[in-house]
């Protein structure tokens, strides 16, 4: 019996593509799962972390009956080492915006998506500005979750410290950063992905988070009306919150949505899967036209049918301490 016959292996596939980024060739690791001619849906991952943030998107059968979604390593980072062509350790790896945008990119070109949707949270969230700025005819939509136009303050010495042990210290410093009543394996799982991470890519990628990426004076040299751009930021998100996404939309405005996700903080897709997928069922009806009324302004567990434990305030005190 082959693998596919079997009941118990899950569907979602790994694989490598080799990627010409700037003429240098990276061998980029990318998991996918859905209908080959389904709806390609490009999801990046947060900083210093990998794509297994996306895995229930991955396994969600509702989503992948149509999309065909693929969640890579972007390189340095999970399965996609730094190439063997360049002496890479000869430097401290830090990644600009243009080079990030460059990245994403040449992914969508050696996979040979066409009108691929893009979604990335946090520094993939942000540069969902560079690319609706940059690239927007390369994606039929751009969605960025835990976007933001401006981002300081992150780029912290101590996260890549040789004193410090940084696989504990970049896991907790996401902790604060998820909302108390998601589950806590989620959550846990989310730390635990961070856990992963080599020394100083973290710090690199939050040179771009933190230092390069600033569109708070270019959001209206983005045309949004043939590419449409979300931002969509969670209630419980204080790097990137919900009216960073909505500055974004006024900002950028014809063609720009802003939408805030009550219950949920800046891990969405993997500090809360269930209520994400049901969220991101909203978005991405919207993206395909088959919703017929506009996104709220904020959207709600009530509103996708999602029951969320109420957490008191003393209880998220407790769990603090």
């Amino acid at each position: 019996m082959s693998a596919e016959e079997i009941e118990a292996v899950d569907e979602v596939t790994g694989r490598y593509v080799t990627v010409d980024i700037g003429g240098v060739e990276h061998r980029v690791y990318f998991e996918e799962n859905g209908p080959e001619d389904g709806i390609p849906l490009l999801c990046q991952h947060t900083a210093g972390c990998n794509n297994q943030e996306w895995r229930e998107v991955l396994r969600d059968e509702e989503i992948t009956d149509e999309f065909r979604v693929i969640a890579y390593d972007l390189p340095y980072h999970g399965k996609s080492a730094p190439p063997t062509s360049q002496e890479w350790w000869e430097e401290d790896y830090s990644m600009t915006g243009e080079e990030f945008a460059e990245r994403i990119v040449a992914i969508a070109d050696a996979l040979e998506l066409e009108d691929p949707i893009y979604m990335g949270c946090s520094m993939g969230g942000n540069v969902s500005l560079e690319l609706a700025d940059w690239y927007p005819e390369r994606f039929r939509a751009i969605i960025g979750l835990e976007a933001g136009a401006h981002s300081p303050g992150f780029y912290i010495d101590w996260l890549d410290h040789p004193e410090v042990n940084t696989t504990e210290v970049n896991a907790y410093s996401c902790w604060g950063l998820m909302a108390p009543q998601g589950p806590e394996h989620a959550r846990r799982e989310t730390m635990y992905h961070y856990e992963q991470g080599a020394n100083g890519v973290f710090k690199g990628d939050l040179y771009y988070y933190s230092v390069d990426h600033d569109y708070r004076d270019k959001l209206s040299g983005i045309d949004a009306s043939e590419t449409p751009l979300y931002a969509i930021n969670g209630e419980y998100d204080y790097l990137t919150t919900p009216e960073d996404a909505r500055d974004i939309a006024e900002g950028v405005g014809e063609g720009a949505t802003a939408m805030e996700m009550a219950d949920i903080g800046h891990f969405p897709m993997s500090e809360n899967p269930t209520l994400f997928n049901a969220y991101l069922k909203e978005i991405l009806a919207d993206v395909t036209g088959e919703r017929d009324e506009a996104l709220p302004d904020t959207i709600t567990p009530e509103d996708v049918g999602v029951e969320v434990e109420k957490v008191k305030a003393g209880a998220v005190s407790e769990e603090a301490d």
